[in-house]
């Protein structure tokens, strides 16, 4: 099994739309202590045999119970970038299918894929769930004011390059 180090995690950014984007669904942690009311992009870890992709649509699914369809993903500039797992030696691609890109650094040594999303089904979702504290949707021009944690921080810098937060 990888070291913690190496364990891919997916996120996130559901924005209303893809096309023209004015607000940003913002989650606060519930957990731990430490990082509670602190906001994150939704998402979760990459389990064995999932593509990032897969697992980034399970997880959504899974803490706030909503379907999205994926836009571009939010790549880390290279002075920010953590390697690859085959440049890192710390995956095996045949249970890793799709960790094939530089990613940024996230909490705990993990590393994280980042998404721009919006909802499937505008009409349903999202639903708090027991991982979130809180959970709404954002103008765009407001998503720097809450206390993010701190390895999101470059990660909405680059969105806001994307979208213009």
């Amino acid at each position: 099994m990888p070291s913690p180090a190496s364990r891919l995690v997916v996120a996130a950014a559901v924005l209303d739309s893809l096309e023209h984007p004015t607000t940003m669904l913002c989650t606060a942690r519930s957990y731990p202590a430490e990082h509670a009311g602190q906001y994150e992009l939704p998402g979760g870890k990459v389990e064995p045999g999932e593509t990032p992709a897969e697992a980034l649509a399970r997880e959504l699914r899974e803490e706030i119970d909503l379907e999205v369809r994926l836009g571009e993903e939010v790549r880390p500039s290279p002075a920010l970038a953590v390697g690859t797992p085959e440049q890192a030696d710390v995956a095996d691609p045949s249970t890793h299918p799709g960790d094939d890109a530089a990613s940024w650094r996230a909490m705990h040594g993990y590393r994280m894929r980042v998404w721009l999303a919006e909802p499937a089904d505008p009409e349903h979702g999202p639903h708090r769930g027991t991982a979130h504290s809180s959970m709404s949707w954002v103008p765009l021009d407001e998503v720097a004011d809450l206390p993010w944690l701190p390895a999101d921080l470059p990660i909405l810098t680059a969105i806001h390059e994307v979208v213009a937060l």
